[in-house]
């Protein structure tokens, strides 16, 4: 039976990217607080840098603005375990340090790719398809509303 509450507790670490506990008696206990984790310190400052720099991604990304439909573009961001982004965020081209971004993203990547291979992640292996950006009401939106 502990195996087994071991196995829901990785899947739980793995999935919400918190921390268990194995009390000396085998015991597994999962977190209590949300925010806290039971990751060691390199972990730790390795999922801080990456939501930094995903914050960091969204203030790159927040000004939206546009007159047509070509000056929105979409980044694929992240990473998978295996292989290509996690997700996409829309931009305008005309309002975006694109350079900057690269950059950024880049970092963002391998940050992700480093974390996921630290806890031994792994996927499903499924491609996400590019979604379409547009410019409605003078703002660059992604037109499918699944991401």
């Amino acid at each position: 039976m502990n195996n087994i509450l071991k196995l829901l507790c990785l899947i739980t670490f793995t999935a919400q990217l918190q921390g268990c506990v194995a009390t000396p008696d085998n015991t597994v206990l999962a977190p209590t607080d949300p925010l806290s984790n039971n990751l060691d310190g390199p972990m730790a400052q390795l999922q801080f840098d990456t939501k930094q720099l995903y914050q960091r991604l969204q203030k790159l990304t927040n000004d939206k603005s546009c007159q047509q439909d070509q000056e929105c573009k979409v980044l694929g961001i992240g990473a998978r375990a295996c292989g290509g982004p996690d997700q996409f965020i829309v931009y305008s081209e005309n309002h975006t340090d694109g350079k900057m971004l690269a950059i950024t993203s880049e970092r963002y990547a391998k940050l992700k790719k480093e974390k996921q291979s630290r806890l031994g992640v792994a996927g499903t292996c499924q491609v996400l398809e590019t979604p379409v950006a547009a410019c409605q009401s003078n703002k660059c939106v992604i037109l499918d509303s699944g991401y």
